[in-house]
């Protein structure tokens, strides 16, 4: 029987694996059309409204089918705590623990609310799909410190996201732990919270420098209370019970990034362990 249930897991892995290629790949065309098109016409406001909108409804389209076969299909039922602010560009800080924060992130934020801006690492970008998908929404694509000038360059990206936020309705997202979490990376890091990676405080400083003062900034917390945060056995439905707490800040009352940070950390780290 417990074969029986491996195979069968499995297989759902890969169907449902499946379905999210195919949605994202067929929306992919359409956003390289539109990016395209901010391209050619540069700075005409009006036409540049228009396109921003209509890249938006296709965004919140491709977002909607991958988690809504997240919850209705695969099973995934999430308690919400907590509500985002009235706000048409926040700033979005959340701990990072598998593939499957992003979908259900898409869900909580953008199902009724803007879309959302990523900060990926570049060699993403050469990942087909969804690395295609981040370069035509224009996602800020960070070196991590490799390279001449890597850190200039991260830098002017995350600066210009942030920049944006009064320009362009959309939430800025930041991983703050700069990766997923693993026991691994938990031990190498020697992490004084038992369920969490340290917060790296750099991308939400940028953030809050350059935002402006009104900006809304929301602390995501996610808990994965099945345990299990391996992708694939994810997409196969082996962790149907997850958490999330929304908290809201203002970026005016924000003074210290590594302080906020570590302060919101340890409260993630006591939800998460209850």
């Amino acid at each position: 029987m417990h074969i029986i249930k491996v195979i069968l897991q499995q297989c759902f892995s890969v169907l449902s694996s499946l379905v999210v290629i195919v949605n994202l790949g067929f929306w992919l065309p359409f956003l390289f059309l539109l990016a395209l098109l901010k391209l050619m016409i540069g700075r005409i406001d009006s036409a540049l409204n228009v396109i921003n909108w209509l890249t938006e409804r296709v965004y919140k389209a491709a977002a909607a089918i991958n988690s809504l076969w997240m919850l209705h299909v695969v099973g995934v039922k999430l308690d919400i705590t907590g509500e985002l602010p009235d706000h048409p560009s926040p700033i979005i800080v959340v701990n990072h623990q598998t593939w499957l924060d992003i979908p259900l992130l898409q869900y909580v934020v953008t199902w009724r609310g803007p879309t959302l801006k990523f900060l990926i690492k570049r060699q993403l970008v050469w990942v087909p799909i969804v690395g295609w998908i981040c370069y035509a929404l224009g996602m800020p694509r960070l070196n991590r410190g490799v390279g001449e000038g890597a850190r200039e360059k991260d830098y002017a990206a995350i600066q210009y996201a942030s920049g944006s936020l009064h320009r362009e309705r959309g939430a800025l997202l930041i991983f703050a732990e700069g990766t997923r979490f693993t026991r691994e990376k938990h031990r190498n890091q020697n992490s004084p919270y038992q369920h969490l990676l340290i917060p790296r405080p750099g991308g939400l400083k940028i953030a809050l420098d350059t935002a402006p003062a009104d900006t809304a900034v929301v602390n995501i917390t996610i808990d994965y209370r099945g345990g299990d945060t391996n992708f694939w056995r994810c997409l196969g439905g082996t962790n149907k019970n997850v958490g999330i707490t929304i908290r809201n800040y203002h970026a005016s009352d924000i003074e210290d990034a590594r302080s906020w940070l570590e302060t919101r950390w340890e409260e993630k780290d006591k939800l998460m362990g209850r």
